[in-house]
C-alpha cells in the first residue's frame, strides 16, 4: 500500500493446527535434542527440524526465556530473515524477508492454529496481541511462503505460536516485573488436575508498558496498557487420541500522536486513542481414521477496535479445519484437508472524511489442500508436491502450489530447493474505502494554492489478491549440539496495490468540503493492482555451543528489493513502498553463559541497516540479561536494553503519519514464583 493511502487508511480502518507437544518441556531438552526437535508449521505434521525442506527457525521455551523478551515481537529479534523494529509503546513493525510494516500484511501469525490476521487492514495488531510467554512451548518461524498448507496471506512467512498442554503446567505461577520508569507487569497462572480426564489451567495478565520518547528525549508521546485472561483444557490422551479446548479475552488501550498540518502549513500533533477488545474460543480433536491420523479444529473469534471519535470496527470469524494424514503407501505419504471460514466485518465511520461502500461485509473462504511426500531414494532424496486451492468471495479463486526437493547425503547435511506461490487478500479498506486525506500545498505558481487529496477504488478495478512466486535454495548442517544454515531466496511480487492520479484531473466542488480549506479543488488518487517488485537475498545462521558453559548464536541477512518501473511512474508506488520498507542488511549476535549455581548471563547485540521509509538511520543496540535461580521455586531476572545507546529511532509508522518516537535505554527486574 502506498504511503499516502496508508496514512489515512489506518486511523480510519483501525476502528475498525499445530501438533500437540509432548509432556516434556522444551526448557528441559538438551541442545542436541533441540536440533532434532519436532516441528509442525511446514508440513502440518510432527517432523524433525533436520528433515524439514524449508527455512525454519524454532524458538524454544529456553530461547524465549533467555532472550529477556516480554512480547512475541521481542522474542523474534534473533531469528534470521526476520526484521523487528519498535515503533512505540507496544507498537511494532515486523517483517520476514522485507515487507516490514506496522501491521505485517504479508505475514501469517497463528496461536495454536488460530489465525490472528485481520481482514480490516490485512495484518496483525501487534499492540493488541498478548500471550503468556511463560506458557509458550515454542515459536516456529517459516521464512518464505507457507500458503500451500495454511492459505492466503502466508506470503513472506508464517509465525506459529504453540502453547504448552495444560497437562504440562501443573501447580501455580506468579510473574511480576517493574521497569526503571515504574511500569508494572503481573501474570498469574494456576494448573488444575481433572483426574483421568486431563488437566486445565487458568491465567490472567495485566501490564502497563513503558512509553517512548520524542527526539528531545524527555516527553512521553504514547502509552499501552491492558489485560488478558483465559484458560486451556487438555485431555489425558496424546497423539491420535487427544483433545483440547481453550479460550481467552483481552482488552488493551493504546495512545499516540498523529502528525498533521494546518492550513498555514504549521505542524500539529493530534492525540489518537485506540481501544482493542477480543474474545475467542478454540477446540481441536485428534483421532485415528482409516489407519491414519485425523484432526478437526474449530474456533470462533471476535475483535473490536475503537478509535475515539473517529469510529469503530468489528470482525467476527468462524473457522473449521479438517486434515487427514493417510498411512504411507509405498514411496508416498499423502495428506489432505478441507477448510471453511465465515467472516463478518462492520466499520462504523463517524468522520466525514471516510466512506465505505458497503460498510458491512459477509464473506466466505473455502479451501482444500493436498500434499504428497514422495521418497525418491530412502535416506537421500525426497520430493514434496502440494497445493492449497482457495476460493474467497473477496478474492475469488487462488491456487497456491509448492514443490520442494530435499537431499540428505548423510545424517548431518541436508540441502533443499523449492518453488512456492502465495497470495495476499486485499483488506476491506483497500477494496471498499473512499478517503479524503486533507489539504496539500501546491508549488508556487500553481493556479490553486491548496488542493484536497483523496483516494478511492479505480473504475473497473479487478480486485485480485496480491501474489508472490518464491524460489529458495538452502543448506543445513547438524553440528551435534548446534547447527549452521544458509539460504538463498528470490521473490517475484505481482498485482501489488498501487495508486495513481485520476486522469479526469481536478474536481471543482460546487459545495463545501468536510475538511479545510472547504472550497479547494479535489484531486483523487485511484487504487488498482498495477504494482510489481522483485527481491532477493541470503540468510546465514550459526548456533554453536563453544563449551558446556558458553553458547554462541549469530545470524546475518542481506537482501535487495527493487520495484519494476512502469510507463506510468505513479503506479509504481506500491512497489516503492515495499522497496523502502526494510533495511538491506541486518544481523544479530548472542552469547549465553551458564555461570553455575543457577546463574545465567546473556548478552545480545543487533545491528539494523538504514530504512528508506521515514529516513531511519542505521543503529546498533546491545541488551544484557542476568538470571539467578534462587531456589527451585523462585527465579530472579534483571534485563537492560540499549545499553550503549541512550536514544535511537527504529521505525516510522508506514500505515499512518504517527509522530516518530525514539527508544531509550531501559531496564526491568522480574521475579517468577512457582508453587
Amino acid at each position: 500500500m502506498s504511503r499516502p493511502l496508508a496514512c489515512l487508511l489506518a486511523p480510519t480502518l483501525c476502528w475498525t493446527t499445530a501438533v500437540n507437544a509432548g509432556e516434556v518441556s522444551l526448557a528441559d531438552l538438551s541442545l542436541e535434542e533441540l536440533v532434532r526437535l519436532d516441528v509442525s508449521a511446514v508440513s502440518r505434521k510432527a517432523q524433525k527440524l533436520s528433515d524439514t525442506p524449508a527455512a525454519i527457525t524454532v524458538l524454544s521455551a529456553t530461547d524465549i526465556r533467555r532472550s529477556g523478551a516480554r512480547s512475541v515481537p521481542e522474542a523474534l529479534r534473533e531469528v534470521p530473515g526476520v526484521i523487528v523494529a519498535q515503533i512505540g509503546s507496544g507498537r511494532w513493525a515486523v517483517g520476514v524477508r522485507g515487507a516490514e510494516g506496522r501491521f505485517s500484511n504479508k505475514l501469517l501469525v497463528q496461536i495454536d492454529g488460530r489465525s490472528v490476521y485481520s481482514p480490516l487492514f490485512s495484518g496483525v495488531f501487534w499492540e493488541a496481541l498478548d500471550v503468556m510467554l511463560a506458557d509458550v512451548e515454542r515459536i516456529e518461524v517459516i521464512r518464505g511462503p507457507g500458503a500451500s498448507l495454511w492459505g492466503a496471506n502466508a506470503v513472506n512467512g508464517v509465525i506459529n505460536i504453540v502453547t504448552r498442554k495444560a497437562t504440562a503446567t501443573p501447580g501455580g505461577l506468579v510473574s511480576a516485573s517493574v521497569d526503571d520508569r515504574g511500569n508494572p507487569t503481573l501474570a498469574v497462572r494456576q494448573g488444575i488436575s481433572l483426574g483421568d480426564a486431563g488437566a486445565m489451567r487458568v491465567y490472567a495478565k495485566g501490564s502497563d508498558l513503558a512509553p517512548s520518547r520524542t527526539r528531545d528525549g524527555r516527553s512521553e508521546p504514547d502509552y499501552n496498557r491492558g489485560w488478558l485472561a483465559g484458560f486451556r483444557m487438555d485431555g489425558a490422551g496424546s497423539g491420535v487420541d487427544a483433545w483440547m479446548l481453550q479460550g481467552n479475552t483481552s482488552r488493551r488501550t493504546s495512545g499516540e500522536n498523529i502528525n498533521a498540518f494546518s492550513l498555514t502549513g504549521d505542524g500539529l500533533l493530534i492525540p489518537l486513542d485506540f481501544v482493542f477488545e477480543s474474545a475467542n474460543l478454540l477446540g481441536r480433536y485428534n483421532w485415528g481414521l482409516a489407519g491414519g491420523e485425523a484432526s478437526l479444529q474449530a474456533y470462533m473469534d471476535h475483535q473490536l477496535a475503537n478509535v475515539g471519535t473517529y469510529g469503530r470496527g468489528t470482525v467476527n470469524t468462524a473457522d473449521v479445519d479438517f486434515q487427514h494424514r493417510l498411512v504411507p503407501t509405498g514411496a508416498h505419504e499423502l495428506m489432505w484437508g478441507l477448510g471453511a471460514r465465515m467472516v463478518q466485518t462492520e466499520i462504523i465511520a463517524t468522520s466525514a472524511v471516510l466512506n465505505l461502500s458497503p460498510p458491512r461485509r459477509n464473506f466466505r473462504v473455502f479451501s482444500a489442500f493436498v500434499q504428497d511426500e514422495i521418497t525418491l531414494d530412502p535416506q537421500a532424496w525426497k520430493l514434496t508436491l502440494g497445493g492449497r486451492f482457495e476460493y474467497s468471495s473477496m478474492a475469488r479463486f487462488e491456487p497456491q502450489p509448492t514443490a520442494r526437493l530435499m537431499w540428505t547425503p548423510n545424517l548431518k547435511d541436508s540441502m533443499w530447493a523449492s518453488w512456492s506461490r502465495a497470495a495476499r487478500t486485499l483488506s476491506i479498506g483497500e477494496s471498499d474505502a473512499s478517503i479524503l486525506f486533507g489539504p496539500q500545498q501546491m508549488p508556487a505558481g500553481s493556479p490553486f494554492p491548496m488542493v484536497v487529496v483523496g483516494s478511492r477504488p479505480g473504475q473497473g478495478w479487478n480486485r485480485r489478491a496480491e501474489r508472490v512466486d518464491t524460489l529458495e535454495l538452502g543448506y543445513r548442517r547438524n553440528l551435534g549440539n548446534g547447527s549452521v544454515e544458509a539460504v538463498l531466496f528470490h521473490n517475484n511480487y505481482h498485482r501489488l496495490v498501487s495508486e495513481w492520479y485520476d486522469p479526469n484531473g481536478l474536481i471543482l466542488p460546487n459545495s463545501s468540503l468536510p475538511v479545510e480549506p472547504f472550497v479547494a479543488p479535489l484531486q483523487y488518487l485511484q487504487r488498482g493492482s498495477e504494482g510489481s517488485a522483485r527481491s532477493h537475498g541470503v540468510e546465514v545462521a550459526v548456533d554453536v555451543p563453544v563449551t558446556d558453559a558458553l553458547r554462541l548464536q549469530a545470524s546475518y541477512t542481506l537482501m535487495d528489493t527493487r520495484v519494476r518501473r512502469g510507463a506510468d511512474g505513479s503506479a509504481d508506488v506500491g512497489g516503492r513502498a515495499l522497496e523502502e520498507a526494510a533495511p538491506q542488511h541486518w544481523g544479530t549476535l548472542r552469547m549465553s553463559f551458564n555461570l553455575g549455581g543457577g546463574k545465567e548471563v546473556d548478552v545480545a547485540a543487533r545491528h539494523m541497516g538504514a530504512v528508506g521509509a521515514g529516513d531511519v538511520p542505521a543503529y546498533t543496540a546491545v541488551d544484557f540479561r542476568y538470571a539467578w535461580r534462587v531456589s527451585r521455586y523462585f527465579d530472579l531476572y534483571f534485563v537492560a536494553q540499549n545499553l550503549f545507546d541512550p536514544l535511537h529511532l527504529e521505525y516510522v509508522s508506514n500505515f499512518f503519519p504517527g509522530q516518530p518516537v525514539y527508544q531509550p535505554r531501559r531496564a526491568f527486574i522480574q521475579g517468577v514464583w512457582r508453587f
